[in-house]
């Protein structure tokens, strides 16, 4: 069976047994290509305008999976370099707002073989991708994909270049245990706070979430109604977790939910882990999903050998 793990030179390796460097391979078989490797973009501007600016910063989540060749979550901060496919992008999504509609707007760049490990470990500076979708629905499972399933309009056709600012998280997916409670990592992305659930395994608690929320220490209070940003890295997700609530889809945060009591883990200065009270209000519900077409989290290796297979989950 192929393996998902990419395995690689170390000089220690070299120096004990020289006659080892032919058993070595770079060529990772999980991370086959070229792919098509969707991403969710979420604009983090308040306004329409503040969107259509060049300078203007998006989150991008990719549809990330637990079977190959899609079993890195990623999310990223990124500028979008022509003016024309930008605009189009953020009209929608704030019309939709306005008008209290679902807004999803997605790219489907191609990435060479071993492209999505190299973009999760920030190796990749931009991409390209040739279509623009407005996503209505992604289908009812796994197999439901852009051309069996995907209920969409294309909103721009054209080249759409994606400049990457920096990697926000990055991650081979892996098998570990449920939560005790609902767990979400919480994104510095431009001064806006994004949480996307954490992704610990398949089954209830394999779900993909993504919103957008206004986060303040508890007991805080804010002058003129502006929202705080409250210990969160602007290099890596900090994690949240919400008490009283089981890690599954059904309890995940909703939209117009208000003032509620999550809590970061920290460190403090002395590198020494931390609990922080905070309230959570959730301003935009930008996207759910387990098994749609997206985001294959809830149902483990569908497809059957030869396809290859992540051994983080489908490994014998």
């Amino acid at each position: 069976m192929p393996s998902c793990i990419t395995t690689t030179t170390t000089l220690l390796l070299l120096l004990l047994s020289p006659s080892s460097a032919a058993l070595i391979t770079t060529t990772d078989a999980c991370n086959f290509g070229p792919t098509h490797h969707s991403h969710l973009v979420l604009p983090l501007t308040s306004t329409v305008e503040e969107c259509k600016q060049s300078s203007a910063n998006f989150l991008l989540s990719h549809g990330a999976t637990f079977f190959c060749p899609h079993t890195f979550d990623v999310k990223l901060l990124a500028t979008i370099k022509e003016d024309e496919p930008r605009s189009i992008l953020c009209d929608i999504h704030f019309q939709s707002l306005a008008n209290q509609l679902s807004s999803k707007v997605l790219l489907r760049p191609t990435l060479p073989a071993g492209g999505l490990p190299a973009l999760a470990r920030g190796e990749m500076s931009s991409w390209q991708s040739p279509v623009m979708y407005h996503i209505h629905n992604f289908g009812k499972n796994n197999d439901a994909g852009p051309d069996a399933g995907w209920n969409v309009t294309t909103i721009f056709n054209s080249t759409t270049t994606v400049e990457i600012e920096r990697v926000l998280y990055g991650r081979l997916l892996d098998v570990q245990p449920k939560p005790p409670t609902l767990t979400y990592l919480a994104h510095n992305a431009s001064n806006t706070v994004v949480l996307s659930h954490y992704i610990s395994t398949s089954g209830t608690s394999g779900f993909d979430h993504l919103l957008k929320v206004d986060m303040v220490a508890a007991g805080l209070v804010v002058e003129g109604g502006d929202t705080a940003i409250t210990h969160l890295r602007d290099t890596w997700p900090t994690y949240l977790t919400i008490p009283d609530r089981s890690d599954d889809s059904a309890s995940a945060l909703s939209m117009g939910e208000t003032k509620i009591r999550g809590i970061l883990h920290v460190y403090n200065e002395k590198g020494m882990p931390e609990e922080r009270d905070v309230l959570v209000d959730v301003k935009l519900n930008y996207y759910k999903g387990a098994s749609d077409g997206f985001a294959g989290y809830g149902t483990m290796c569908p497809f059957p050998l030869p396809a290859p297979q992540s051994t983080t989950t489908c490994g014998m």
